[in-house]
């Protein structure tokens, strides 16, 4: 087969000059071959002698070496067969490659929509519950101040010291807020004509208690405005009730006490549900006197 490969490199394939297909038998070559023959015969042109000697090269080239040829036809074809199956092979492998890709990449855009999904349903569930914490945060502080301004008067008795002097002693307010001012805030002065008596109001619990504790000197006699016992059970109070609203507790102490008593006789075999609604009616104790210090304040 290598003459033939050298032959054809040398002078281009023989079939082709003789314009005949590869697979032509004996007859049909030596018929092509007798053609082009008179055709290109320098005889009738002197032109086309080069030509006519291809062309008897060509023939005697097939002719001594058809068997070969035939064999070297075959093996052509084989390949041929062979480089299209594993074309086919290849196209299909590339096929399934791309479909697989394919696949891959829609299962990772479904992937990356529910991972976003995900990310938006936690981002609104986020915003959600920040909305509800400064709802939450908001009903507490609105609750808080109401309960101050409902309390304002008890507050105020709270943050207020009495003060009394001797009788060759003489205070006016000035004197007074540059002595206690520094205990804290102060909100307001009296002082009761002809009586040596005043009253100071702070801002703050905090700073009527450090005045009372700090400023006996001999000169002045400093008390709480309210008794030490009905200060502390009120103080008490108004502390449990804003831990109740931060709590975010139920108005349960609205229920009347017969109301209470009621669902208390219902629920008299379960001993915790009872203690519950005992501790509720207690509380309602509490609160009722903290109302009646407020009156006995008041009616003083």
């Amino acid at each position: 087969m290598n003459n033939i490969i050298d032959f054809i490199k040398k002078n281009g394939n023989p079939f082709e000059t003789l314009e005949l297909d590869m697979t032509a038998d004996i007859k049909e070559i030596k018929s092509q071959y007798k053609e082009l023959a008179r055709k290109y015969h320098p005889d009738k042109n002197l032109n086309t002698k080069e030509i006519f000697i291809k062309i008897q090269k060509a023939y005697e080239f097939i002719v001594n070496n058809l068997t070969d040829i035939h064999k070297y036809v075959e093996h052509q074809k084989f390949r041929q067969q062979e480089h299209s199956k594993m074309s086919n092979e290849q196209k299909q492998y590339a096929e399934d490659l791309k479909r697989r890709e394919q696949f891959a990449e829609k299962q990772r855009q479904q992937d990356e929509v529910v991972k976003q999904m995900k990310v938006n349903e936690e981002i609104a569930r986020m915003e959600e519950q920040r909305k509800f914490e400064e709802n939450e945060k908001k009903q507490k502080q609105e609750k808080l101040i109401q309960f101050e301004l409902q309390n304002q008067d008890l507050y105020k008795r709270l943050n207020t010291i009495k003060i009394k002097w001797a009788k060759d002693q003489l205070y006016t307010s000035d004197l007074l807020s540059l002595l206690f001012k520094n205990y804290g805030a102060i909100q307001e002065i009296k002082i009761q004509d002809n009586k040596r008596k005043a009253t100071i109001t702070f801002h703050t619990t905090e700073a009527a208690s450090n005045a009372v504790l700090q400023s006996n000197d001999g000169f002045l006699k400093v008390k709480h405005f309210m008794k030490e016992e009905k200060r502390q059970q009120v103080q008490k109070q108004l502390q449990t009730e804003k831990e109740r609203i931060n709590r975010n507790d139920q108005n349960v102490y609205n229920l009347s006490t017969d109301t209470l008593n009621r669902i208390s006789h219902f629920y008299n075999k379960d001993s915790k549900i009872k203690e519950g609604l005992d501790e509720l009616k207690r509380e309602q104790e509490r609160l009722k006197l903290i109302n009646q210090i407020y009156e006995e304040e008041l009616n003083k």
